[in-house]
Order: structure tokens, then C-alpha cells, then sequence
């Protein structure tokens, strides 16, 4: 009862309509059986399992099987996105502390979750939901009982489409086309000399005048990236920071990649802030450079330093 709930709630979460014989028992007979994020050879191996490992098969995908995520399966967000617990906003599971490592899917707003390691670059490794499923050979692995195949992995048929009634009650006319268009015998040739037509008078014609429309406005993409962080954008405060222009290794924030730095009491770089900008070519030409930024500055939930959203920016010795 337990396996087939699982599989009906990972059904829902990806919406592949998955109707398989959900829960049988697989028992790992290879020494060390790798685990994969797709069901192709040449997908990324998340996870290795020891032979005797036992896990949950969901269905299969042509020579693989598709199962339950074993508990050993890595799985990081942006830790950002969570708080107590749970999925402040859609966020990207991935298979390794890097937002350009390969992705599981999304977790969805209001997910709860268990999280397991929170680092300082901001990644939090959570315990693999009971949604998420990964892929195994089926030669390395024994079942339980026969496994249907996944309805995922079945292509869909094609619909033929319906002939139309008119088709089916005219009679198509089979006649050349060169045939069909010749001229009756009985019409006589035109005679050999015409009048001509009177020409035509020509009357200026003003060309119509553009009308121009005005574009709707755009919505801040920026804005909305920062509303997910759980920044409230009615409080800000104007700002004016200089400093040292980095760019943040790993970040887990599309939105925030840079920071301007400053020298504390003991001639070390601290963060100033971090900063934004709708203009990014502008933030990363001024990289490894001393700058002078203004802008709105704005809260983020957790964090203690302020992201300031630049308007202006200046490069200084």
C-alpha cells in the first residue's frame, strides 16, 4: 500500500502519468551498480550501489530501470529557497554544489523538505524526495516479480485524421488540368486589331501616416528574481558603496553573481554587498576593478549582507 502511494505521488510530481507495477523489490547483483539521472549509458551517474542493495522499482524504460531515488542519491538546492523547512519558492534540484550541474527537476513552492548539510557557498543538501526517481541496467539487478513497462516509455499513436464529408459525397472531376482548361470550340479569335483601352487617370494617393503604439512595459525580471529571494521591494534604501568588484565562485542566485568588497580594520576583504543589475554586461566589465556603485539597497531574508540593486556605477583608482 506504502510502494503504491509512493508511486501515485511521483506520478503527480511529473506529470508522466506513470502506471507501472509500482513497489516491486530489486535486489543489486552487480559489485558496485551504477546509478543514473536518465535511462541512456551516457547520462550522469548520481549514485553507485553496492551489490545485496535493495531498491524500489518503478517500471522499466527500455533495457533500464526506473526506480526510487536510494537514500545515498545527492541532491542539492539553493538554500536560499528554504526556510523551515520548506520550498519558499520553484527551485532546481541538482546532482552536485554547482548551478550548472546537471539538474533532477524542480521541487515546487511549499515542498517540505528534510535538509540534511547547509555549506557557506549557500547549497543545502536535502534527503531525496520520495517523488524523485533515477535509473538503473536491468541486467544488474534482480526483481521480485515481472515489472510492466513504464507508460512513459511507450510512444504515443498517432491519430489518423478523419476524412471530410465532402470528400466523401462529391465526385472528384479526374480530367487533365490541361484539358480542363482549354476553350470551347465554338469561341471565335479575337480579331487582329484592337482599339485601345482609354488610360486610366492617376490619382495621387497619400500614403497612410504610421501610427505609432506604445509598448507595454515590461515587468523587472530583476524585481521578480528578488521577490523570490523574499525581498520585500517597497523597502529599500538609496546607497552609495565603493570598494573592490568581485565575481562569486558557484553562486546559487542567478540574480546575485557579484559583490563589491572593502578592507576591514585589519586590511582584509570583506563584502560590502552584493550587488544587481538589469545591465549585467555592465557589472562584469568592471570585475577585479576599485568602483563606486549607487543604487537601492534591499533586505534579503537570513542573509546579513544587503544586495543593492545599482543604477549607477563608477570605476575609481
Amino acid at each position: 500500500m506504502k510502494s503504491e502511494l509512493k508511486a501515485l505521488l511521483f506520478a503527480a510530481f511529473c506529470g508522466t502519468g506513470l502506471i507501472a507495477t509500482a513497489g516491486t523489490e530489486g535486489t543489486v547483483t552487480a559489485d558496485l551498480l551504477n546509478v543514473r539521472l536518465k535511462p541512456e549509458l551516457k547520462s550522469v551517474v548520481v549514485a553507485k550501489l553496492p551489490h545485496g542493495t535493495k531498491v524500489d522499482i518503478l517500471g522499466t524504460v527500455g533495457d533500464f530501470y526506473e526506480i526510487s531515488a536510494p537514500d545515498r542519491t545527492p541532491v542539492y538546492v539553493s538554500a536560499v529557497y528554504l526556510r523551515d523547512g520548506k520550498v519558499l519558492s520553484p527551485v532546481k534540484m541538482r546532482t552536485a554544489m554547482d548551478r550548472h550541474a546537471a539538474a533532477y527537476g524542480l521541487l515546487p513552492a511549499g515542498t517540505k523538505v528534510k535538509v540534511l548539510l547547509e555549506t557557506p557557498l549557500g547549497w543545502a543538501k536535502i534527503e531525496p524526495p520520495a517523488s524523485l526517481k533515477v535509473y538503473t541496467a536491468k541486467n544488474y539487478v534482480k526483481a521480485a516479480e515481472p515489472v510492466k513497462e513504464s507508460e512513459a516509455a511507450k510512444p504515443a499513436e498517432a491519430e489518423k485524421p478523419a476524412a471530410p464529408e465532402a470528400a466523401k459525397a462529391v465526385a472528384v472531376d479526374v480530367r487533365p488540368l490541361e484539358k480542363a482548361q482549354e476553350a470551347p470550340a465554338e469561341v471565335k479569335a479575337a480579331p487582329a486589331e484592337e482599339k485601345k483601352a482609354p488610360e486610366a487617370v492617376k490619382v495621387p494617393v497619400e500614403a497612410p501616416k504610421e501610427v505609432k503604439t506604445e509598448k507595454a512595459a515590461e515587468p523587472d525580471q530583476l524585481d521578480e528574481q528578488l521577490k523570490k529571494l523574499g525581498v520585500d521591494l517597497s523597502k529599500s534604501t538609496e546607497i552609495t558603496a565603493a570598494g573592490y568588484m568581485v565575481e562569486i565562485p558557484n553562486t546559487t542566485v542567478e540574480a546575485v553573481k557579484y559583490a563589491v568588497m572593502k578592507l576591514d580594520a585589519k586590511g582584509q576583504y570583506v563584502k560590502s554587498c552584493f550587488v544587481c543589475s538589469s545591465d549585467a554586461a555592465l557589472l562584469k566589465s568592471a570585475v577585479e576593478r576599485n568602483v563606486k556603485v549607487t543604487g537601492r539597497a534591499y533586505s534579503v531574508p537570513t542573509w546579513k549582507t544587503p544586495v543593492v540593486k545599482v543604477t549607477a556605477l563608477e570605476l575609481t583608482k
